[in-house]
Parts: C-alpha cells; sequence; structure tokens
C-alpha cells in the first residue's frame, strides 16, 4: 500500500474504532440502568421496565462520558507539547554540549528532513531510565518526539534512528491524531467511576450525619453507597473493555510502524538491535510517570505492565516484533552491555549553489509521498553537514531563528533590499536587526538546498516565541514577501511553511472538519490550486494555459469546463487548501499528481519547485520526501 492507501486505511480503523467505543459507551449505560433498578426496585428486578428511566439513565450516563471526554480533550487541546510535559519530559536544549543530546537532535532532524516535514520539538524525559520514546499532536504542525533517559544512555547511534524512524512512522502515518482521542475518550469513561467515587464520599458523610439519629437517613445513605460501589465496578469494567479495543488496534500499527521504520533507514537490525536491547536491560522498557497508563498506547514499547497482557497489551510481544525484523533471532536476550557511541561527524559534501535542474519524472516524485528512504535520510544527513556552523546555531534558538528567516527573504535587488532592511531596522529591536545583518552575510552565497531545510529546522525554536512576538514576525515577513510586489516561488514556499506550521501552535482553534469525498465539490480550489502552481512556476504567460491543462487533466475528465485563473493571490491559496486539505485521502492522491504533473511539465524540476511542490503537499497532509535527483546527488 501508498501513502494515500495506509491514509485511507487508519481513516477506516478510525470509524471502526468509534463504533466500537459507541457500542460500549451504550453498553454502560444499560448496565447502570440495571445497577440502578437493582438497588431501588430490587422487589421487582427483572420484571421492571420504565421507558422514561431506561432514557434519563442513557442520556445522563452519555452526557457524562461526553463531558469526561471533552474536558479531556481540551486539556489536550495543544498536543504534543501538553503530552510530553504530562510524562515528566522537557525541551531539548538543542545547543545542548551533552554527546547524547546532540546526537537525539541530529537524528530528529535527519528523519524529519528525510521525511519533508519540520522539524518537531524534541522533549527528554529525565526521570525515565527504561528505553522508550512516543510521538504526540494532532499534526505535524504541532508534533513533538519524546525520549527516555534510558534510550539515549543505552542505545547507540544505529539504534536511535531506528526508534526515531519508528515514532516518525507514526507522525506520517497520522496515527498521533487518534492516539490523543483515545486519552479523552478513555477520561470519559472513566468518569462513570468518578461519579461513583462521589457518591461513596457523599454517603460515608451521609452515614456519619445519621449515625446518631435513628432515621431513615440510614437506607439513603445505604442506597447511595451501594449505587457509588456500582457505578465504579460498572465504570472500570467499561474501562477494560475500551482498553481491550485501544490495545487490539495500537498493536496492528506497531507492526506498521516497525515496518515503516525499516523502509524509512534500510536497516532491520538498528530498529531489532533496539528492541534486543530492551530485552536484556532490567527495567526494560517500563515507565514510571503516573501517566504512563493513560499514554501507553503512544509508546515504542510496553511502558506499564497489563495483568491480562495477551489482551491487554498495547504492543506486540517483544520476541514476536524481533522476529519479523530479524528471522533467525533465537528469542534469547543477552545480559544488556552499553554500546552508546559518539556522534559520528561523517564527511561534508560539497553542494551546488545557485538554482539547480533536477532531472525526475513525476511517478517516481508520487510514489514518494509519505514513503521515505534511506537515500532521503543520507541526503537530509549531507544537509545538515552543509549548514554553515553560525547559521545551524542560529536557527536552533528562537531569536536567531527569526532573523535567518528574514535574510532568507531580503531581495536580490539593491534597492528592495534596503527597503527590507530599513523596515526592519523601524520595526525591531536593535539586537534582533544586528543579528539579522551578521547573518545575512553567511546565507548571501548558500546553495539553494538547503533553504527549506533551514526553515524546516527553524521552525521548532519559532514555536518557542510568544503570542506577541509570533504576531510580530508573521508582519515582517509578510512585508518582507510583498516588498518587490512579486512572490517568486520561495517566498510562496515559506509563507505556505510558516503558516502550516505555526499558526496552529499559537491560535487555540482545532478545528474538525468533515470529509469532503468529491473532486467535483472542490473544482473551483484545484484551479486556483494548479493556477498558482503554473504561475509561480518558469512557465511564460503563454505556456502557462497549456501547463494547467496539463494539471487538470490528472483530476476530471471534463478538463475543458476548468478555467485557468490568470491572476492568485496568497490569500486565495490559502483559502483553497484550507478546503482541500479536508479531503479524503484517495482523492487527495489526484490532487497530488496534479500538481506534480504542472511542476514537471517541462521533465524538469528545479529547486525551487521542488521546495514549493512540497510545501503545497504537506499542506495538503501528504509530506513528499526531497526530490533527489540522479545526476545532482549531494
Amino acid at each position: 500500500m501508498d501513502f494515500f492507501d495506509l491514509q485511507d486505511a487508519a481513516r477506516r480503523r478510525t470509524n471502526i474504532l468509534v463504533v466500537y467505543f459507541v457500542l460500549a459507551v451504550f453498553a454502560i449505560a444499560i448496565s447502570v440502568y440495571l445497577v440502578i433498578v437493582a438497588i431501588f426496585y430490587g422487589e421487582s428486578f427483572g420484571f421492571y421496565w420504565d421507558l422514561g428511566l431506561f432514557l434519563t439513565v442513557v442520556l445522563s450516563t452519555l452526557t457524562i462520558v461526553g463531558v469526561g471526554t471533552l474536558i479531556r480533550g481540551l486539556q489536550l487541546k495543544q498536543g504534543g507539547q501538553v503530552v510530553a510535559e504530562m510524562l515528566g519530559g522537557s525541551l531539548a536544549d538543542s545547543l545542548s554540549k551533552d554527546i547524547n543530546v546532540k546526537r537525539l537532535v541530529n537524528v530528529v532532524e535527519e528523519m524529519a528532513l528525510a521525511s519533508g516535514t519540520p522539524v518537531p520539538p524534541v522533549y527528554i524525559l529525565e526521570d525515565e531510565t527504561g528505553i522508550n520514546a512516543f510521538a504526540a499532536g494532532f499534526s505535524t504542525g504541532d508534533a513533538v518526539i519524546g525520549v527516555t533517559r534510558g534510550c539515549l544512555d543505552n542505545l547507540n547511534r544505529e539504534q536511535l534512528q531506528g526508534v526515531i524512524a519508528h515514532e516518525f512512522s507514526h507522525i506520517i502515518n497520522g496515527d498521533m491524531r487518534l492516539n490523543i482521542r483515545l486519552m479523552s475518550v478513555l477520561a470519559g469513561i472513566l468518569s462513570i467511576a468518578t461519579i461513583g467515587y462521589v457518591l461513596l464520599r457523599t454517603a460515608a458523610f451521609s452515614s456519619h450525619r445519621y449515625r446518631r439519629r435513628e432515621s431513615r437517613g440510614g437506607r439513603e445513605a445505604a442506597l447511595l453507597l451501594g449505587l457509588g460501589i456500582a457505578l465504579i465496578v460498572v465504570g472500570y469494567v467499561g474501562v477494560f473493555f475500551a482498553k481491550v479495543i485501544k490495545s487490539a488496534v495500537s498493536r496492528q500499527r506497531e507492526y506498521l510502524a516497525d515496518a515503516s521504520a525499516v523502509q524509512f533507514t534500510r536497516n532491520p537490525q538498528g530498529l531489532a538491535g533496539a528492541l534486543k536491547v530492551i530485552g536484556g536491560l532490567a527495567l526494560g522498557s517500563k515507565m514510571v510517570s503516573e501517566h504512563a497508563e493513560e499514554a501507553s498506547h503512544m509508546f515504542f514499547a510496553s511502558g506499564v505492565t497489563s495483568l491480562f497482557s495477551t489482551i491487554m497489551s498495547t504492543h506486540p510481544n517483544l520476541t514476536n516484533r524481533i522476529k519479523v525484523l530479524d528471522p533467525h533471532f533465537n528469542g534469547k536476550f543477552d545480559e544488556f552491555q552499553s554500546s552508546n557511541n559518539a556522534v559520528e561527524e561523517g564527511v561534508s559534501s560539497k553542494l551546488v549553489s545557485g538554482e539547480v535542474k533536477l532531472a525526475t519524472d513525476s511517478g517516481k516524485v508520487l510514489s514518494s509521498v509519505g514513503l521515505p528512504s534511506s537515500d532521503h535520510v543520507s541526503y537530509a544527513a549531507d544537509i545538515l553537514r552543509n549548514i554553515p556552523e553560525d547559521v545551524s546555531r542560529a536557527i536552533h534558538e528562537p531569536f536567531g531563528a527569526r532573523s535567518v528567516i528574514y535574510c532568507l527573504l531580503l531581495d536580490k535587488n539593491e534597492v528592495v533590499c534596503r527597503r527590507q532592511l530599513d523596515y526592519l531596522k523601524h520595526h525591531c529591536d536593535t539586537a534582533t536587526y544586528s543579528e539579522t545583518l551578521r547573518v545575512a552575510k553567511t546565507l548571501e552565497s548558500i546553495a539553494t538546498e538547503l533553504r527549506l531545510p533551514i526553515v524546516d529546522i527553524a521552525i521548532s525554536a519559532l514555536r518557542q516565541l510568544s503570542q506577541n512576538q509570533y504576531s510580530a514576525f508573521r508582519e515582517h515577513i509578510n512585508y518582507m514577501i510583498e516588498a518587490d510586489n512579486h512572490i517568486n516561488l520561495f517566498e510562496y514556499t515559506l509563507h505556505h511553511v510558516v503558516r502550516r506550521h505555526l499558526d496552529s501552535a499559537f491560535s487555540d482553534e482545532n478545528a474538525n472538519v468533515k470529509s469532503i469525498r468529491s473532486l467535483a465539490t472542490v473544482r473551483v480550489e484545484c484551479n486556483v490550486l494548479l493556477s498558482a502552481l503554473v504561475q509561480a512556476g518558469h512557465a511564460t504567460e503563454s505556456d502557462r494555459p497549456t501547463v494547467f491543462q496539463a494539471g487538470i487533466e490528472e483530476l476530471f475528465t471534463n478538463a475543458d469546463s476548468a478555467q485557468y485563473v490568470s491572476e492568485v493571490s496568497l490569500a486565495k491559496v490559502d483559502e483553497a487548501l484550507d478546503v482541500l486539505v479536508a479531503v479524503a485521502p484517495k482523492i487527495k492522491r489526484y490532487i497530488v499528481k496534479a500538481c506534480v504533473a504542472c511542476v514537471v511539465y517541462d521533465q524538469y524540476i528545479t529547486v525551487s519547485e521542488a521546495e514549493l511542490l512540497r510545501a503545497v503537499a504537506d499542506s495538503l497532509g501528504c509530506p513528499i520526501p526531497p526530490i533527489i535527483a540522479s545526476d545532482n546527488r549531494l
């Protein structure tokens, strides 16, 4: 299956899971009704039926579960950061001198650049000495990677790379949103038991009050006590079956993530080695956080011990996972001995400055969507080694990251550039302006292949800005882009990357949009998007309608009715992408294919065109790995 098939399968699994949970909640509601009848109408239990009471109980139960789910959902609204901090994680210092932290950051950046996604913030769980990791968030825009201290201290680079590749497969395959929703639903079901505890405390208080009185209140207290105990039992039974459902789905996703990680790295021994270390380590993958059970389905390996391991385990048996990766594994785990090693520096490669034409074909580009390979990892490693040291330091902290972005938008025209710098001088603080001037000298001759990776890395640091700082930053880059009254390819790209991955981090909105399953309903948006891609490319004015038509023919059988839009603004493209992101995966396949057809119409794709294509595809939730040319390999 390709990326789009995997996304569609994930959507179906989610729908099935929703059905299972709805049935579970109704079963809980019926159980609560039976409990109430047994306690308050015990004499006629088995014969008593009251439709009004039944509906009241069902609606009340659904309300309690719904409110509990909503409350937990609001608590987790900010995505991955909340989960990481809940588990005791702290943001990794990207400029740390700790060799293990440096290696972790380097591996995460490699995997992000290779997969065509911005670099997620990295959190380290210092109090966790077991070997584990997780990816959390609603989308790539708020995703984080969490890694235990045990993972850093006990795995070598090859093994760590396998673990991080596994977590990136969860990010790419869309598992994170489902994982957070599972946490919310389980919290909602547990609310039934919470109500039971409240009734128990109320009964205890009432019993104390009426102990000195000979009153009927004592009987009422007894009934409350019985109801409280019953609700606790029903609540936890509901949670039990909900966890069974959760675990069954989670185990299948773990096998898929393992397979994707191997495809990613082309090194099954790295991932298998990490699992073998877990098996040979006394603590294994165990987590000590009080929230470990709640987030157990997110972990790389089993983080908690389950009483009913066969049906309650969120992960496949460790030996079975290893045998899939290493068929010769005998099932015996050697006593662990640390094989941690230093960060490999590697050999720097020479990049080509200027606009390079990359020979490629649309089929290879389309098949790579969401499916990065070891070639992409190697390419990403070369990219990281070629980023100048002072630029690398700058993009790893918010202050410097802003300045680097400003520098990348400085116009080649001296007059326009001076206008941009004057604007920054009067609208930014002195330190930011000075840093921009300093970094600009380094970036003047930077290879074009490095621009988008630099932006992708900077995204993580820019997430640390305050709301006011980010608002000002957006205003500044908008001015920089519009300073010459013309938007070029890279400016388009940078705008989309920032909007896609930072706007959500500084917004309270986390909208759930209804899936669109018909291309006909998004014809206008497709016209706008393809027109923008054509105009942003190097096609002449006379060629643009022809190139547009080539793209439209990948979408619609009746392509003659499509209307080329001669003037497209950034706002119009943004509006189109906001609609198209809700399109079903199988339809997105055709949209991405049409975009690729427009870009590679002349049988070549420039670095700038490749950057824009990747940014647009990422806005649609379809990350494209770096486009590597056979005749221009790094």
